[in-house]
């Protein structure tokens, strides 16, 4: 009993089904949406204490939203080191279906919220195999993407 105990503590908490958040400190970490599309990866010595981070679904959008809206909680943290922020799109592939119609992947940009402004993010990388965007995120806020 405890060893599946175990097992599937282990399985939610590599899953990121920890629906409280994750306590992410100064040894890094990641944290997963509930639905398995953002993936957030802290690296070692970017937060000085521990966090509880959480990945929400949220309303506010920006024009041209290509599916949810992720807000990275508590916003306004910042880091020392930048983080990797992913957005898979093949989490869900019929979901991503609907989303992309007539998209391609090259047309879609990783938009962060920033002082009430939508902006893209710089440095973002689109994987059109793997059907992946990143982007590397030093600060907690709201993030989608956006159709160009």
């Amino acid at each position: 009993m405890a060893k599946t105990l175990s097992a599937v503590l282990t399985l939610c908490f590599l899953a990121g089904c920890d629906q409280q958040g994750e306590t992410v400190g100064s040894r890094g970490g990641t944290v997963v949406s509930d639905d398995g599309r953002v993936t957030l990866e802290i690296p070692q010595g970017a937060l000085s204490s521990e966090v509880e981070i959480t990945i929400e679904v949220v309303d506010d959008a920006p024009a041209g939203v290509v599916g949810t809206v992720y807000a990275i909680e508590p916003a306004g943290v910042s880091l020392l080191f930048p983080a990797t922020l992913t957005y898979d799109l093949a989490a869900d592939g019929e979901e991503r279906a609907a989303e992309l119609t007539g998209l391609e992947m090259s047309d879609l940009v990783l938009v962060t919220e920033k002082a009430d402004r939508w902006q893209a993010m710089a440095d973002r990388e689109v994987d059109t195999d793997a059907e992946i965007i990143t982007a590397s995120v030093l600060y907690f806020s709201s993030y989608a993407l956006v159709s160009r």
